[in-house]
């Protein structure tokens, strides 16, 4: 029964209290610097710590975003522009743990995004045309940059190809490989994905894609 009391005691209580008055001392100290070094930065960022991220200058970043420990952002331009944005996140964005955005061209994610864990996000590409080589020493290109609209969400485990737009408010299922572009208000899934379903404003129900009948939804 003590170990109980312990456990109530210590660490329900003690121990969540320090913790939170930690991280929340660590955020502040965090955004401070995040001020500092990042080409815009919007006011309250809930930034974890043990975010990695290259080139900061090169990232722009809105209000009221959520960025999880484990996230990794790489935004160092490749060409003569170095001093453009590569990575634009807009306002109120969530972007959680494990998520790798390589945004060397331009990548975008719209205002109210929601992208789950381990998504990858791309604009380069690692190739393998010369057979001669390992595909370690073959070239590693610069893709067209990625669009992902406004209130979209990408589930977990998602990989989203370079030179891609995902409309507004579209969802993208979870371990889903997107290779096309997809349209506004529509879900997609699968490997590669398809487009399942789109909503009929008209009508004010989803429908499944291509479906032109009441009842097929």
């Amino acid at each position: 029964m003590y170990k109980i009391l312990i456990q109530d005691l210590y660490y329900d209580m003690i121990r969540r209290k320090v913790n939170s008055s930690y991280r929340a001392f660590l955020r502040l100290f965090i955004n401070a610097r995040n001020k500092l070094v990042f080409r815009q930065y919007g006011n309250h960022v809930h930034w974890d710590p043990g975010v990695i991220f290259e080139s900061p200058y090169n990232i722009s970043i809105g209000d009221r975003c959520r960025i999880k420990k484990g996230v990794e952002m790489y935004a160092k331009p490749w060409g003569d522009d170095r001093g453009k944005i590569t990575l634009r996140i807009g306002n109120r964005v969530s972007i959680n743990s494990g998520t790798f955005i390589n945004a060397h061209n331009y990548i975008e994610i719209g205002d109210g995004t929601l992208i789950g864990k381990n998504v990858i996000l791309s604009d380069t590409k690692h190739n393998f045309e010369d057979p001669d080589k390992s595909i370690k020493d073959n070239p590693v290109s610069l893709e067209a940059p990625i669009i992902i609209g406004k209130g979209c969400g990408i589930g977990f485990n998602a990989f989203i190809f370079p030179g891609l737009t995902i409309g507004n408010h579209a969802f993208v299922g979870a371990n889903s490989v997107v290779t096309r572009d997809l349209p506004a208000y529509s879900v997609a899934g699968g490997n590669p994905a398809k487009i399942l379903r789109i909503y009929d404003f008209d009508r004010k129900i989803w429908i499944r894609y291509g479906s032109k009948n009441e009842g097929e939804r």
